[in-house]
């Protein structure tokens, strides 16, 4: 699709206080007298040993798999014929790709490690240490002859090179470890498995950016660049610009927990957004062919996004409203819009208009004014010919004409200047509370027929002029640096 033209009084220690803290030392002393005298681990299964199976049947076996998340909703997966549902949502489908990393864990489940040959499950201490009391996880799998799985899974192991967590099986008083990562679709909350439609939005065609809440941040797009207006007015940009809407391109959620009327959006933080986002995509044009290769087009009229930022999930992640609907959303897709810092976006070197994006530019200084009018022709050969490319494409010169000269002037000369002007970027910040004052001691007016951006350097002190993008001042520069353009051609 393309666009649409002090030091504190140290405080005495209480009786209970000292009490607390000698029961504290006792509990703790007891705990490494544990891990002293406890068994020692059994190496890793493996090296010509084959791993214990805590799982293996065939997924086309099993009838049901019910979950037990520690700080969750209990819920089973159905078998449905040929697949499996989630009940009291049988009409809904589930992730296909989820389901079927689930099932491969369920058929084959490997131990990495026997960690306890028996763990004694009445010994409160020991299962809190492996993060048994109560399991992070459980999760019971019934098969077609009536047989029963239970798995249960603790917390993760110290090892950080090969990530693993501590599991058991209902039956066996075995201590076992199995891949985090095998574990991963055993803990998943029930909402996660219902499917749905991510966002298809394309960045490219943003034509405005609005945040409003804890963050007010405002930006509109120009061919110049984009520009915003709130909570300054003020260039920025490209590049990191570029960087924003790429990670607009990849938002996505995790699960939906329903539409905006039928669930409680105080339960989420959605009736009071922390951040409302409204995306306005621009129109665009749609081409294609249809069966018997006639051209078409199709007009999309613009459209505009709104994203509603509520409470944190606990879990690094955030509850979000998007076109009415309700969806949780990990912090590392959508967490960049509750940390993004407006100033950060601010284009540090104003006088960026390519040569083939500038009509003109007029430089004022000392009561003299110089006006360049640019444009662009196309080049000419040795030969008298109009220059290509290797694919047959015009090249273009730039051509410079001073304002009032019936000639135009040496190009190179002005591309030079123009080439140390564009050097021009803040030395420093200016304080929040600086207000313009005085005269402007050299203004620069860029113009493209979408823009005119008008550059001012006033004085600061000594050393330093306040500079001036658009009337906001926001950065100091060396006065040396106006000195060093005055050469004008």
């Amino acid at each position: 699709m393309e666009k649409v033209p002090r030091k504190k009084e140290k405080k005495r220690i209480g009786g209970k206080t000292i009490l607390l803290i000698l029961l504290c030392c006792i509990a703790a002393a007891g705990v490494g007298a544990y891990f002293l005298n406890r068994p020692a681990p059994l190496p890793p299964l493996g090296g010509g040993e084959e791993k214990t199976l805590l799982l293996s049947r065939p997924a086309e076996e099993i009838v049901s798999i019910a979950f037990s998340p520690a700080d969750g909703v209990a819920y089973p997966l159905l078998r449905q014929e040929e697949t499996f549902v989630l009940m009291g949502y049988e009409d809904t489908p589930l992730k296909t790709l989820s389901l079927d990393e689930l099932l491969m864990s369920v058929e084959e489940l490997p131990a990495e490690t026997v960690v306890l040959p028996e763990l004694n499950r009445s010994d409160e201490l020991s299962m809190a240490v492996f993060g048994f009391s109560p399991a992070q996880g459980r999760v019971v799998i019934t098969y077609t002859d009536g047989e029963k799985k239970e798995l249960l899974l603790g917390n993760l192991t110290p090892d950080t090179e090969k990530p693993q967590r501590y599991c058991m099986l209902g039956n066996d008083p075995a201590l076992y470890t199995i891949l985090a990562s095998d574990a991963i679709p055993f803990l998943r909350e029930m909402d996660y498995w219902l499917e749905f439609t991510q966002p298809k939005l394309d960045a490219s065609l943003l034509d405005r950016i609005e945040i409003t809440g804890d963050v007010i941040w405002s930006a509109f797009y120009t061919p110049s660049g984009w520009q915003m207006e709130a909570p300054v007015s003020y260039p920025l940009s490209t590049v990191r610009m570029d960087a924003l809407l790429d990670k607009i391109s990849a938002i996505g959620f995790e699960s939906l927990l329903g539409d905006a009327d039928k669930v409680n959006l105080a339960l989420y933080g959605l009736d009071a957004p922390a951040l409302t986002v409204r995306l306005t995509q621009a129109a665009s044009v749609i081409t294609g062919q249809t069966a018997d290769g006639q051209d078409v087009t199709l007009p999309v009229p613009a459209t505009v996004y709104t994203l509603c930022l509520g409470d944190e999930t606990g879990k690094s992640g955030v509850y979000a409203l998007w076109e009415n609907k309700v969806y949780k959303a990990s912090n590392f897709l959508l967490g960049f819009w509750k940390t993004l810092n407006p100033m950060d976006y601010l284009l540090q070197t104003p006088i960026n208009f390519l040569v083939n994006n500038l009509s003109a530019l007029t430089f004022r200084v000392n009561g003299q004014t110089r006006r360049y009018e640019v444009r662009m022709v196309e080049g000419i050969t040795e030969n008298n010919q109009i220059a290509t490319d290797e694919y047959g494409r015009v090249l273009y010169d730039c051509a410079v004409r001073k304002a009032g000269d019936t000639q135009d002037m040496d190009a190179e000369a002005f591309l030079s200047w123009y080439t140390r002007l564009a050097s021009l970027s803040g030395d420093g910040r200016l304080p929040d509370d600086f207000v313009l004052a005085g005269e402007s001691r050299c203004t620069i007016l860029l113009e493209n027929e979408n823009w005119t951006r008008k550059i001012d350097f006033y004085p600061y002190d000594a050393l330093h002029d306040a500079l001036a993008v658009d009337g906001a001042a926001l950065y100091y520069v060396q006065k040396t640096w106006l000195d060093g353009v005055m050469d004008a051609p």
